[in-house]
């Protein structure tokens, strides 16, 4: 439709509301394929699951918009340093684009609802896409309505330029927060829900078993799927089983946690103090 009113019109500006639309059939298509990846169990090859392949659609997709609005950028700046071409049959392409633009605006609240509900990087940055692109829409739509009634050619380079500024920053973004996931930045929500946890079992805390304390504290996630280690100290009296007990208790209390759906390792150290006796105080036993 955006093609069709770019083939009307003439119009820059909504040249590079097309061009923003094809990107995302692409993108999407990509993240089809990431998803049901993504959802795939772990196996032999893949013993953490197959979630990160989202974080790669994902950083792909905001590749993709960062190229668009440098096109339009060059697209635009040349439009504007050489007079702007006459805008052809308004009419037509303003209705075009008006259509096209609610459809998206529809179709990115879908996917961005279901994206959080889910906790999938793959829908959520492609759900982020396709609204950007009803907000460039959007200026479009204001940008043809003033050259309808004006006449003001020059205004369809104007608001070309600022929609591939405005691809540039989101695709940026986009990419920035995919990259980061990839290479394990960590979440600080996910943190301070396990710092929360391990510090209610320490002694005088509210949970039952008790630990000495904790450190080394560490959590990343594919999608919903977290994977988290932490390090806690217990006293050195403690025996292997007692101590692997309440190893597994804190394990899946750290999963729940952060959504109960993953997998939790605690390395077990002993206490510092030769005489600490903080875990005795409530144990398993009285939990």
């Amino acid at each position: 439709m955006k093609l069709a009113a770019w083939w009307a019109t003439q119009s820059d500006a909504v040249l590079s509301d097309a061009l923003e639309s094809i990107v995302n059939v692409v993108a999407s298509a990509m993240t089809l394929g990431a998803v049901r990846l993504a959802a795939k169990p772990p196996d032999a090859e893949h013993p953490y699951g197959h979630g990160r392949v989202e974080f790669v659609s994902a950083a792909v997709e905001g590749g993709m918009l960062v190229a668009a609005g440098a096109f339009i950028i060059i697209q635009s700046v040349g439009a504007l340093l050489n007079d702007a071409a006459p805008i052809t049959q308004t009419g037509w392409g303003l209705a075009l684009v008006v259509a096209a633009g609610l459809l998206n605006l529809a179709l990115a609240r879908l996917m961005i609802s279901v994206g959080r509900r889910t906790d999938s990087a793959a829908l959520i940055a492609d759900g982020v896409h396709v609204l950007s692109d009803s907000i460039t829409t959007a200026a479009v739509i204001v940008g043809l309505v003033v050259i309808w009634f004006t006449g003001w050619t020059w205004v369809d380079p104007i608001i070309a330029l600022a929609l591939g500024c405005l691809l540039l920053f989101m695709g940026w973004r986009v990419a920035k927060g995919s990259v980061n996931r990839l290479i394990d930045r960590q979440d600080d929500g996910d943190i301070t829900k396990l710092n929360a946890l391990l510090t209610s079992h320490l002694d005088g805390g509210a949970q039952s078993p008790t630990i000495c304390s904790f450190h080394k504290v560490r959590c990343r996630h594919d999608g919903p799927m977290h994977w988290i280690d932490m390090h806690i100290r217990l006293p050195r009296a403690m025996s292997v089983a007692e101590s692997h007990d309440i190893a597994s208790v804190i394990e899946g209390r750290a999963i729940a946690a952060l959504g109960g759906a993953g997998d939790a390792t605690v390395h077990c150290e002993p206490c510092s103090s030769q005489h600490c006796s903080c875990g005795r105080a409530r144990s398993l036993s009285t939990s």
